[in-house]
């Protein structure tokens, strides 16, 4: 996320949509919060996990899990995850940039991941996959799109932001 922020700041890109992080160039960027998300451990519905009422993560820390590298947003939020209850964090079996790899991984039924929650709600996107019933510390967060305020956007980047916004509706009111 980090490096987006940079790629903002020296104009390689218009915009960013992201979770926020704190980051250092703040007062030169123009934040707009689209809505509040919750990052879930997920599994396929065949999971044997999703038929429980209630998890400990330390019970899913020797389980079968994808994930992005450590040193993105969700990679990063895991490890956390599992630190802040006093737990070393899971060995990853697959460590993947890919969404799509992930989630074939997780249809096997054999693996357990993270994913911000908004992506269960989106309408034939994932009917199979279910949120785990466990607690994860600081999962919420605001999803928000990023601009400098210095730079007029393309006609391109102002249409993607009003629709990213019509999208961005109905998940805030979910919520």
């Amino acid at each position: 996320v980090l490096m987006l922020y940079r790629d903002l700041a020296e104009r390689r890109i218009e915009l960013v949509i992201t979770r926020l992080v704190e980051f250092a160039d703040r007062e030169n960027m123009l934040v707009e919060n689209l809505f509040d998300d919750d990052i879930v451990a997920v599994a396929a519905a065949q999971n044997p996990w999703t038929r429980r009422r209630r998890i400990e993560l330390a019970e899913l820390a020797n389980e079968p899990w994808t994930l992005p590298p450590p040193d993105t947003g969700i990679g990063a939020f895991a490890a956390d995850a599992f630190l802040a209850r006093g737990l070393k964090p899971p060995q990853t079996s697959v460590i993947t940039y890919s969404m799509h790899t992930c989630h074939k991984l997780l249809e096997t039924g054999r693996f357990l991941s993270m994913l911000s929650g908004y992506t269960l709600m989106l309408p034939g996107k994932h009917p199979w996959l279910k949120a785990l019933p466990v607690e994860l510390a600081n999962a919420r967060g605001t999803i928000a799109i990023i601009t400098l305020k210095s730079r007029t956007l393309s006609p391109l980047a102002e249409l993607f932001i009003e629709t990213a916004r019509v999208v961005a509706k109905p998940l805030a009111r979910a919520r």
